[in-house]
């Protein structure tokens, strides 16, 4: 996707509380007025912060993607059946009855509308949807003649995104960030309904988990040492690992379910889309199993590093 062409065509904000804190939802009716500048600021930060294939991920419900909320509410939008402002109400009271812990805190929620990112030789639509919990300090200078003051001001910063989601018409792919997932990650899993496609980087931590859960799955100590150099052969001489070749190889030690079973738990347990290709560097994976086979779990909370 390329977003060089893009502009900024709407941005409204609704302020959205906690409703277990019993804090209010504000809706506003109108959209702001859009600048030049505010539009640049809005491209460079909300926009290309977020456009990244590290932040790929599909909406998804557990029994019918018809009854995911913001799949519904955009494709709404994206066939005219609703207005922008409708849309950005519908998604703000969404938001707010997703609060499912008393610790989420309230914020500012901006609904942008984008046009002209280009999708392979398609021009597209999206919808940006952003949450800021957290306003940042700034110094700003004030000169009059051979006075000079220092003024402190606050405001939200768009080249740190707190939460994030880019919907984009006609697409399954959506972005999403998550800057403060370690307090709460209901903007994923409650209001999104997203599932995460992995990346180079999530591949290849499945591929290490996988590997290391085989394993311990391998009584014979001779066993489990020949299965870590048959592992590490597969690094050698090319440039990446598949993950079908980890399996064949793992499957002369353990049975079949181990590693099916294994790879549906990891899946699970990190949100990520259904994957049965695994494809990772052999680099980054003989860098990971080195320091994982060199360590010997000696019992509880004792391990020997070789």
């Amino acid at each position: 996707m390329e977003i060089g062409e893009s502009v900024v065509k709407a941005v409204i904000l609704h302020q959205v509380g906690n409703r277990l804190r019993e804090e209010p939802l504000v809706l506003a009716d109108e959209c702001f007025a859009i600048t030049d500048s505010i539009s640049n600021v809005i491209l460079g930060g909300y926009l290309r912060g977020i456009v990244s294939s590290k932040n790929q991920y599909m909406l998804s419900h557990e029994s019918d993607m018809a009854l995911n909320d913001v799949a519904h509410h955009t494709l709404g939008f994206f066939s005219k059946k609703i207005s922008f402002e409708d849309l950005s109400k519908n998604l703000a009271t969404h938001l707010y009855s997703s609060a499912h812990h008393p610790n989420i805190a309230s914020g500012d929620l901006f609904v942008i509308l984008f046009d002209k990112l280009k999708v392979g030789d398609v021009y597209r639509s999206a919808i940006g949807i952003y949450k800021s919990e957290s306003k940042q300090q700034y110094l700003s200078a004030r000169i009059d003649g051979k006075t000079q003051q220092l003024e402190v001001s606050s405001g939200i910063n768009p080249d740190l995104i707190d939460k994030g989601a880019l919907i984009v018409d006609g697409s399954d792919i959506i972005y999403a960030i998550d800057r403060l997932s370690s307090r709460t990650k209901y903007w994923v899993d409650d209001f999104l309904m997203a599932k995460q496609i992995p990346n180079e980087s999530t591949k290849s931590a499945i591929a290490t988990e996988l590997i290391e859960k085989v394993r311990e799955n391998i009584e014979s100590p001779l066993a489990r040492q020949e299965f870590c150099r048959e592992v590490i052969a597969l690094c050698s001489d090319k440039e990446k690992v598949l993950g079908e070749e980890i399996r064949e190889v793992s499957e002369k030690y353990v049975s079949p379910d181990v590693w099916d079973n294994e790879l549906n738990r990891l899946v699970e347990r990190k949100g990520l889309v259904d994957t049965k290709d695994i494809s990772v560097s052999s680099k980054s994976l003989q860098t990971k199993l080195n320091r994982i086979f060199n360590r010997i779990n000696l019992g509880t909370d004792i391990s020997l590093i070789i």
